[in-house]
C-alpha cells in the first residue's frame, strides 16, 4: 500500500503509468517541448521531475517559475513535481519500467546560450495568473448573478460601498483579536472578510467588464520605476 500511495503522490493521483522526464529545464525550450510533445502524441501520460536547484547564473529560474513555463506550454497535459537535484538514476532488475531516449526537435539547443542572450527569456507567470484569475472571477460572478445581486442597473457606488464595508469588518475582527470566523471556523474573521473584498473585486471585473487583474500587473511594472516609499516621507 505504501508503494501505491507514493505513486499517487508522484503522478497527481492518476493510476495510469506515466513517461517520466527528469531535468533542470533552465529554461524550458524548444528541444524539451519537442520530445515531450512526441510522447504526448503517442497517447501517453507525462510526468515531469523538475530538479530543485540553487539560484545562480546557470539556474536563474525558481521552481515555481519553471512550473509555470510548463503550464503555459502544456496546460494540464503534463504533471509537474519538484524533486531533489540528482546525479544518477538507479534501479533493480525487472522493476517494471525502462529508460528510453526520445529523439526529436533540433539536434542541439543550448540552455546556457538561451540564458546568455541579450534578450532574456520572458518572465513566465503573468499569463497564467490572468487566466487563473479570470476563471475564478467568472465563477464568483456567476454565483453572484444567480443569487440575484446583478440587476441590469446595479449601482457602481453601492458595490464600492459594499467592499468598503467588508474592509471595515476585517478591521473590526482584528480589533477583537481576530477570532475564528462564525461561518467558516477553520479560517479567521480577517481572512474571510478580506476574501469577501477579493470576491467583490472579481465580481466587478466580470460584471462591469473591467480588467483589474491586468491593471494589477501593469501597476506592479510601474511601481518598479518609482523611488523608495514612492518618494513619500512618513
Amino acid at each position: 500500500m505504501k508503494v501505491l500511495r507514493l505513486n499517487r503522490i508522484i503522478c497527481g493521483g492518476k493510476m495510469n503509468k506515466s513517461s517520466f522526464f527528469i531535468g533542470r529545464f533552465q529554461p524550458l525550450h524548444e528541444g524539451h517541448i519537442a520530445i515531450i510533445q512526441k510522447v504526448l502524441d503517442e497517447g501517453k501520460s507525462v510526468c515531469i521531475g523538475l530538479m530543485n536547484t540553487d539560484i545562480d547564473s546557470s539556474n536563474p529560474y525558481t521552481s515555481d517559475q519553471r512550473k509555470v513555463m510548463f503550464f503555459e506550454e502544456f496546460g494540464d497535459k503534463v504533471e509537474v513535481i519538484v524533486i531533489p537535484s540528482i546525479d544518477e538514476v538507479c534501479y533493480g532488475r525487472d522493476v517494471g519500467y525502462k529508460i528510453r531516449r526520445i529523439e526529436g526537435g533540433k539536434d542541439h539547443i543550448s540552455a546556457s546560450e538561451i540564458r546568455g542572450e541579450q534578450h532574456p527569456v520572458r518572465f513566465f507567470g503573468d499569463e497564467e495568473f490572468k487566466k487563473s484569475y479570470k476563471r475564478v472571477a467568472e465563477k464568483v460572478h456567476h454565483l453572484s448573478a444567480f443569487q440575484g445581486f446583478w440587476p441590469p442597473d446595479r449601482n457602481f457606488g453601492e458595490v464600492v460601498a459594499l467592499a468598503h464595508s467588508e474592509l471595515s469588518e476585517a478591521l473590526e475582527c482584528m480589533r477583537m483579536g481576530n477570532p475564528p470566523d462564525k461561518n467558516i471556523s477553520e479560517l479567521s474573521g480577517v481572512e474571510v472578510q478580506l476574501s469577501d473584498v477579493l470576491g467583490i473585486l472579481m465580481d466587478m471585473e466580470i460584471g462591469y467588464g473591467f480588467e483589474i487583474s491586468r491593471a494589477l500587473l501593469k501597476k506592479m511594472e510601474f511601481n518598479k520605476t518609482r523611488n523608495y516609499l514612492h518618494g513619500k516621507k512618513f
